[in-house]
């Protein structure tokens, strides 16, 4: 089968959730003997050219111009989710791959118009989270509030004038409304065109169904991890937790993940346990800045990136996962790794979070952004070290990378068949 992949981000330009499982999945069906051709952008001039990697994925990376990144805010908008030039690329894409099927991950600052374009061939969508109906894709308010829905583009104000930093444009709010609106009412003519969705949460799935999109179109289907990348060597050179029990969070350093409800947290303990930290500190300086400022435990330690080859054995080194987010996370790949390597995970009681870590069974659950509940149950864990045990004993890990990708192919081929449509 000739698979086509679209993406907004791949591997090694980028590493994150959606990417590293694009990347696993397309790897795993390229040795079983598939086509895996993957479309994405990446900054730069230039020809788009395909080339072919040691795992046998086609990568066709589409150059986006440099100057995009010093464009002025309306530009910017429009470019999240329409883009001529990407279009034009993807249209000869198509007619040089003649592909199979098309799996679209990710169109964030690609191109909607993209899905359209394929129609002339079976595909099918993955929502990885809530763009299509919110603009920051996280329904998450500037102000750390969980957000309920765009409401015609009104409460898309907000948010477009605090992340942009033109806050003065509130005067116009009716005018500015009017394009997020556009967008909003753009992309859900878009989705309601797609005869199927894939949703790696029942949560998130009941978020599109509550703005409109009809249940029996999304499938809920968990994604798989690649097991063998986390358990074997990786030559790191990690250093050794500066105590036990060690707990880690893997992920952005934002806002909106909520490391400082972690960091308070921490501070609240006695010694006697060590937290690492790992995360790109150049994304949100200011933050990282604060979050080091009010970090004063002892054994808080901000370890920086790491690199994709080496999450399993940071994982092994933690005998429990924090995942402290503030916005309605989908599925984190992280929480699917954590498993893989038998480690519990302590989260938010927020979104789909509650569906992936059972309170009790294979974690712990804590009040959103409250740093006192959480540090409760830490102070549980390093007193309980039998409660963690227990805990680690109920981890289940997620399907793998090679059990997931069966059923992407049982779906593709009912795809093909018109069972969708």
């Amino acid at each position: 089968m000739r698979i086509a992949f679209v993406v907004h981000k791949f591997p090694p330009e980028s590493v994150g959730g959606v990417e590293t499982y694009s990347w696993s999945l397309a790897r795993v069906l390229a040795q079983a003997g598939h086509e895996a051709h993957v479309f994405y952008p990446v900054a730069g001039t230039g020809i788009s050219r395909p080339s072919t990697d040691q795992d046998g994925i086609h990568r066709w990376r589409v150059p986006v111009p440099e100057a995009r990144a010093e464009e002025g805010p309306v530009s910017q908008f429009w470019h999240t989710f329409r883009d001529g030039a990407i279009e034009a690329s993807f249209q000869d894409f198509l007619v040089r791959v003649q592909p199979d099927l098309v799996h679209f991950q990710h169109v964030q600052g690609v191109s909607a118009r993209l899905i359209p374009l394929a129609s002339g061939c079976p595909l099918l969508v993955t929502l990885h989270d809530y763009w299509f109906f919110c603009a920051n894709s996280q329904l998450a308010r500037p102000n750390g509030q969980v957000c309920a829905g765009p409401g015609w583009g009104w409460d898309c104000v907000t948010c477009l004038t605090v992340r942009s930093d033109l806050r003065w444009l509130r005067v116009l709010r009716p005018l500015v409304a009017l394009p997020l609106a556009y967008r909003n009412l753009y992309l859900r003519q878009i989705i309601e065109s797609v005869p199927l969705l894939l949703a790696p949460s029942e949560f998130l799935r009941q978020q599109y169904v509550r703005q409109g999109v009809p249940a029996e179109r999304i499938l809920t289907i968990e994604l798989g991890i690649d097991v063998a990348r986390l358990t074997e060597a990786s030559g790191s050179d990690l250093p050794t937790p500066l105590a036990k029990p060690h707990f880690g969070f893997l992920g952005t350093l934002a806002p909106h993940k909520g490391v400082h409800v972690l960091v308070e947290a921490f501070n609240q303990l006695p010694t006697g346990a060590a937290l690492t930290i790992y995360g790109s500190e150049t994304i949100f300086p200011r933050y990282v800045a604060q979050l080091k400022a009010v970090a004063t435990h002892p054994y808080i330690r901000f370890a920086g990136p790491l690199d994709y080859r080496h999450i399993g054995e940071a994982l092994r080194q933690l005998d429990c996962l924090v995942v402290p987010s503030m916005w309605y996370e989908n599925s984190p790949l992280v929480i699917q790794e954590a498993y893989g390597v038998g480690i519990p995970v302590v989260a938010s009681r927020l979104g789909a979070l509650a569906e992936k870590v059972r309170d009790g069974e294979t974690g712990r659950l804590f009040a959103a952004g409250d740093s006192m509940d959480l540090a409760r149950i830490l102070r549980e864990l390093m007193d309980q070290p039998e409660q963690l045990a227990a805990l680690r004993a109920n981890v289940r890990p997620a399907p793998t990378m090679q059990q997931h990708a069966q059923q992407m192919l049982a779906i593709y081929q009912a795809t093909l068949n018109g069972k969708y449509s």
